[in-house]
């Protein structure tokens, strides 16, 4: 039963991670297609918010390899 819990919980991370994971890949692709998109974040403007955005891309790859890895550990 607490594997069953523990797996269904993961798999829940898994998708939220990755739709997150696919708007902000959709959301950099448009602000460096379109550049005036850039100002738009308030704290980091410019290229910065690129960047910023890359590396919380980069976090959340991060988080669903690791997901997926646990999941080859259970087995």
């Amino acid at each position: 039963m607490k594997n069953k819990l523990i797996t269904t919980i993961k798999l829940l991370l898994l998708a939220f991670f990755s739709l997150l994971w696919f708007v902000l890949v959709q959301a950099e692709f448009e602000m460096i297609t379109k550049p005036y998109l850039q100002n738009e974040f308030p704290a980091i403007k410019g290229i910065y918010a690129v960047w910023f955005l890359g590396l919380i891309l980069v976090i959340i790859g991060a988080i669903i390899a690791w997901l997926l890895y646990s999941f080859k550990k259970y087995k």
